[in-house]
């Protein structure tokens, strides 16, 4: 471990060594280290080429590390996606702001939803999901991640829109929204948001936008 040195007040060369970092945070900062590669990899390589091996040359970790905190090659997976899930909802959360009242306040929350979908990052839900179409252990290992996403992307959506929408709508406008998204992510070659059909998106987004504030006007529900 390399040593710091400082002068102190006499002027004499004081040699000290940065402080040990704990167990606990070396453990995290593995795997930490193992669900980043594990994203590179999925977006890179795909499902079928992010092998266990690929992680671990890619997160600089020893594939003995790797099963000490992930058994199975799919629970690294499986963790993989509920980081991503957490990390993009909590993005979102941090970019949006609290008042979305007009047509174009409501634009730019779906405009950051869409950035957020097309994110290089979120690519692994869609290697994931297209995987588990065709394996049912994946398909069943994925589904507590599937409801955690929904549930995260709901009480947002509640937080944004809870004056706006009636409560047994909003769960069906965030289907239209994630599914209009999706099908996008999934359809697109390009994940640029500036390429076709980019302008054909944003004045779906609006149109969306304009229903949900003229449709749901906020006095109905105060």
């Amino acid at each position: 471990m390399a040593s710091t040195h400082y002068l102190c007040e006499t002027g004499s060369v004081i040699e000290t060594s940065p402080a040990r970092r704990t167990q606990a945070e070396r453990r995290e900062g593995t795997i930490g280290a193992l669900l980043d590669a594990t994203v590179t990899c999925l977006t890179e390589r795909g499902y079928a080429a992010t092998s266990t091996a690929a992680v671990c040359a890619a997160a600089g970790v020893s594939q003995g590390a790797l099963f000490r905190h992930f058994p199975t090659r799919q629970a690294l997976l499986v963790a993989t996606a509920e980081h991503v899930a957490t990390r993009n909802v909590e993005a979102f959360r941090a970019t949006v702001g609290s008042d979305v009242e007009t047509v174009d306040d409501v634009v730019a929350v779906l405009s950051h939803l869409r950035t957020a979908v097309l994110s290089p990052a979120n690519q692994t839900w869609r290697e994931l999901l297209v995987a588990a179409r065709a394996d049912a252990d994946l398909r069943a290992a994925l589904l507590p991640a599937r409801e955690s996403l929904q549930a995260q992307l709901l009480d947002t959506a509640a937080d944004l829109w809870v004056d706006r929408l009636r409560g047994d709508d909003l769960g069906a406008v965030l289907s239209i929204v994630v599914n209009m998204l999706d099908g996008l992510a999934f359809s697109a070659l390009d994940p640029d948001p500036t390429a076709a059909p980019g302008r054909t998106v944003e004045r779906a987004l609006r149109l969306l936008a304009e229903m949900v504030v003229h449709l749901y006007p906020q006095q109905e529900n105060r």
